[in-house]
C-alpha cells in the first residue's frame, strides 16, 4: 500500500509519463455538462466539462488552472486561487468539496491516462503483463475502491476497472508488473466483484483524436471557443 495522503505517481518515474499526463489533458475542449452528456464514451475522453456551468470563458479558464497543475505540479490551494470565485459565482455559493472534487479527479484522470499510454505499449506490456491497484489504506478509502486494493490481474483484465473509479478525486492507481513479480505477489483468481462508478473505470481509447458534436445548439461564447480550439489542433 501507499502511504497515507495523495499517493506519488510511481508507475514509471519518468519525463515520458509525465508528458503523457500533460498531453492526455490537452486533447480536451471545454465544454458545457449538456453538450457533454450528448457525448458517446470516445469523445468524452476529448472533451472537459464542470457541472452548472455554461460560461465559456469560466469552463476555458478553469480548464487552464488544471492544466497548470498537470503541467507545472501547482496544488489546490493555487488552484482555488485562480478559479474559486468565478465558481462561486455560476453555482450561486461556495461548495469547497465539490470544488476539491473536481481538482483531484482532473488530476488523477490525467495522471492514469498518461500512465495508460506507457503500460499499455507493446514492450512495456510484454515486460510487464501484469497490473496491481495500489490504494492507500485509510479510512477516506470508499467502498467502491478497498475491494481494488492490491489485486493482481493480467492487463485485459483491467480494461473496465481503470482508476479514477468515481468522482471526488479517488486515489488509486495500477502498476505494471512483469510476470515474476505477478506469482511473487501472487496473482488473484478474478476480478472483485465491484463495479465503478457510472462514467468510471473504462481505460483510455486508442481511437484516435478525431471527433465531432453539434454545436449549434451551444451558447455563442462558448461555441466560437470550442470551435477555435478545433481548427488550431489544441
Amino acid at each position: 500500500m501507499a502511504e497515507q495522503g495523495w499517493p506519488k505517481p510511481h508507475v514509471i518515474d519518468s519525463q515520458d509519463r509525465f508528458d503523457g499526463a500533460v498531453d492526455a489533458f490537452r486533447k480536451r475542449v471545454p465544454i458545457t455538462k449538456d453538450e457533454w452528456l450528448k457525448l458517446d464514451a470516445f469523445e468524452r475522453e476529448n472533451a472537459f466539462t464542470v457541472a452548472n456551468v455554461t460560461n465559456g470563458r469560466v469552463l476555458q479558464d478553469v480548464c487552464d488552472a488544471i492544466d497548470k497543475a498537470v503541467e507545472q505540479g501547482t496544488d489546490f490551494a493555487q488552484f482555488k486561487d485562480d478559479v474559486a470565485l468565478d465558481l462561486i459565482e455560476e453555482w450561486g455559493g461556495a461548495n469547497p468539496n465539490r470544488l476539491e472534487g473536481i481538482f483531484r479527479e482532473n488530476l488523477g484522470q490525467a495522471y492514469s491516462e498518461g500512465r495508460y499510454a506507457i503500460y499499455s505499449s507493446p514492450t512495456v506490456k510484454e515486460a510487464r503483463p501484469y497490473l496491481r491497484c495500489d490504494g492507500v489504506e485509510d479510512d477516506r478509502e470508499c467502498d467502491t475502491c478497498l475491494p481494488y486494493d492490491s489485486v493482481v490481474r493480467p492487463q485485459e483484465d483491467w480494461a473496465l476497472a481503470t482508476p479514477p473509479f468515481h468522482f471526488g478525486g479517488c486515489r488509486h492507481q495500477l502498476t505494471p508488473l512483469s510476470q515474476e513479480e505477478a506469482e511473487e505477489e501472487g496473482i488473484d483468481d478474478e476480478m472483485p466483484d465491484v463495479e465503478p462508478d457510472e462514467g468510471f473505470g473504462d481505460a483510455p481509447s486508442k481511437h484516435g483524436d478525431d471527433w465531432d458534436f453539434d454545436l449549434s445548439n451551444m451558447p455563442s461564447e462558448l461555441r466560437a471557443m470550442v470551435e477555435r480550439a478545433i481548427e488550431s489542433g489544441d
